[in-house]
């Protein structure tokens, strides 16, 4: 999808404003950030190549360049709005920087995307895809991660039992009252806003990136990551940190 964007438009702004409204819905989303560089640092003797995937505006991929500063960074991610603003985020550290426009739910994204990688991340993405298509990503990242490289992925991971839920998601909400800046963006309001910007009509744009919605929005149960990432040929499976709905999990895609 080509999209053009307005040669005025207030880039640093934009990218202000989408911080402070995923603070709004995100609990400690940089002390996230800031475990999940640290747990590659001390797990891979070299960082080369990082892949973040669902990338958006490159918020992540930002720690991870300037923590291994050798390394050659990829992003993916599906929606053509948000990519220019990882591209403008990013810009100083010019070729180190990989921005992908691909569709996870298809395989070609496997052939966009050189291996072997070092490190797999991403951070409230694949709760977008359903349990059968997370599942077939699983084994297609152990298929460009190289023996010995780590995945981490911090999301939204759900309860089976309904009461336990409604309760992490009660504390969650008392968590982002108490840190979040109250005057962000809502979630539809930066949307809008960001559409009159860019002079296109993005709840259309959106609706063709979003639907059919085949994810859960609380995120499947941590068991459930636990026995796909191992049938996928990860080990050391763990949840690295945790707020109740709210996890960095992974492991390490183990020797074929």
């Amino acid at each position: 999808m080509n999209i053009e964007f307005p040669p005025d438009i207030d880039w640093r702004s934009w990218i202000e404003r989408w911080d402070r409204m995923q603070d709004r819905y995100i609990a400690r989303r940089e002390e996230r950030f800031s475990l999940m560089v640290r747990l590659i640092a001390d797990t891979q003797e070299a960082v080369s190549r990082v892949l973040d995937i669902g990338c958006g505006t490159g918020s992540l991929m930002l720690p991870v360049l300037d923590r291994f500063p050798e390394a050659e960074v990829y992003g993916i991610d599906f929606d053509p709005t948000l990519l220019p603003l990882a591209e403008k985020r990013l810009a100083e550290f010019g070729g180190r920087v990989h921005l992908i426009q691909t569709d996870l739910r298809e395989q070609s994204w496997l052939e966009l995307v050189p291996a072997p990688i070092d490190a797999a991340i991403s951070a409230t993405a694949l709760h977008w895809l359903s349990a059968e298509q997370l599942s077939r990503f699983y084994d297609q990242l152990a298929q460009i991660l190289r023996p010995g490289g780590i995945f981490l992925n911090a999301d939204h991971v759900g309860s089976a039992n309904s009461a336990v839920q409604k309760a992490w998601e009660q504390n969650r909400q008392k968590v982002l009252k108490n840190e979040a800046d109250a005057g962000a963006d809502e979630w539809d309001g930066f949307w809008d806003a960001y559409g009159q910007a860019l002079d296109i009509d993005i709840k259309r744009v959106r609706k063709g990136l979003t639907e059919p919605w085949e994810g859960s929005e609380q995120g499947l149960p941590l068991e459930w990551h636990f026995e796909t990432l191992k049938a996928s040929g990860f080990e050391g499976v763990d949840c690295f940190w945790r707020l109740d709905c709210d996890a960095i999990y992974g492991g390490i895609r183990q020797a074929d």
